[in-house]
């Protein structure tokens, strides 16, 4: 099919092992010859540039600048040639027709991103990630962009005039950053739009102390927004969401409904953890 020009963008810190996974996830995507994969090894010992080697159609470019996804994300954007940049995260796996999905259908000239579908990997069968899904974490579909007006860089696909026009990704921080740059997109005029047919399948977090890690970084990341524009991203209401678990769990225990009473447990403690991280610093390790 005739169609734009797409470079693949993926920000990368981890090590060796990890680094096979990621190029092993991302060789399965159909290409067109214009089509690229960057990757940008924001690691320490750049282990992800070494298991590249000599290996194509993946590129790898150093991203040491600072530890950050979204300086990483920047780094691979400005090596990047295709017409549309498509940020994708490294533990995402996209289904092989993944970009002929995005510009099957031509997006009009004022549409500057098109937010993909990220759902749960179907291997995995812990009860975390059952819960990771059953919340709807990392969902993109129409009714949430209309509410929201934002969408996660796990799978969205950004004009790269409409990129290079608001600046690129905030650099410095550690979570937020996608809120932020679709927050500009729309300010300039741009429109976003969802291509729920475009999946990438998401490895969740399998342990509870990863999984409240993670919501403490968003939490962090919300009070950070905030402040950039009051009153978007409050904390959330900490006693009352407390009280509904407290009311909730004997409830779904009495009608026999034990996995939502610990997947409200869960909710509890996210809750928690997120109000703890919207009381801690955004900035990215090593930055002031």
């Amino acid at each position: 099919m005739q169609r734009d020009s797409v470079s693949v963008v993926v920000p990368f810190r981890g090590g060796a092992g990890e680094a096979q996974a990621a190029l092993g996830r991302l060789r399965g995507l159909r290409l067109c010859p214009s089509d690229e994969l960057v990757v940008a090894d924001n690691s320490d010992d750049a282990c992800l540039i070494a298991a590249v080697g000599a290996d194509r159609p993946v590129r790898a470019v150093r991203a040491a600048g600072e530890r950050s996804s979204y300086h990483a994300r920047n780094a691979g954007a400005a090596a990047a040639r295709g017409d549309w940049l498509l940020f994708l995260d490294a533990d995402c796996r996209p289904e092989p027709g993944l970009l002929d999905t995005y510009l099957g259908e031509e997006p009009g000239a004022g549409v500057g991103a098109l937010a993909g579908q990220i759902l749960g990997d179907s291997e995995q069968a812990s009860l975390l990630s059952r819960y990771v899904e059953s919340r709807r974490f990392f969902r993109q579909d129409a009714g949430f962009l209309a509410e929201a007006g934002i969408a996660a860089t796990g799978n969205l696909m950004i004009r790269r005039a409409a990129f290079e026009q608001v600046g690129g990704f905030v650099e410095g921080i550690r979570s937020g950053g996608d809120v932020e740059l679709c927050r500009r997109l729309r300010a300039a005029g741009w429109v976003i739009e969802v291509r729920e047919r475009a999946i990438v399948r998401h490895h969740h977090r399998d342990s509870l102390p990863s999984l409240l890690t993670a919501i403490a970084r968003y939490g962090a990341g919300s009070r950070w927004l905030d402040r950039r524009e009051p009153g978007s991203s409050p904390a959330w209401p900490l006693v009352p969401g407390l009280v509904g678990v407290a009311k909730d769990v004997p409830r779904n225990l009495a009608r026999g409904h034990v996995e939502e009473a610990v997947f409200r447990l869960v909710d509890g403690a996210g809750l928690a953890a997120h109000v703890v991280g919207y009381r801690m610093s955004n900035a990215a390790p090593g930055m002031s």
